[in-house]
């Protein structure tokens, strides 16, 4: 039997950590560009790597 277990509060964590810094940028708490760049480009990985398990059939 195969399964796909999702877990959507997961997915949403790059989502939200992203909020949080745009939060912190709007409130002049930091600047946060270099690490709104970071966390874009980790969140692109971790979207292909995730959608490469989920078509490979394992």
């Amino acid at each position: 039997m195969e399964s796909r277990i999702q877990h959507p509060e997961s997915r949403r964590a790059p989502a939200k950590s992203f909020e949080d810094l745009i939060v912190a940028r709007d409130l002049g708490y930091a600047d946060v560009t270099d690490a709104a760049v970071q966390l874009e480009e980790v969140s692109r990985l971790l979207e292909a790597y995730h959608s490469r398990i989920l078509n490979s059939g394992f």
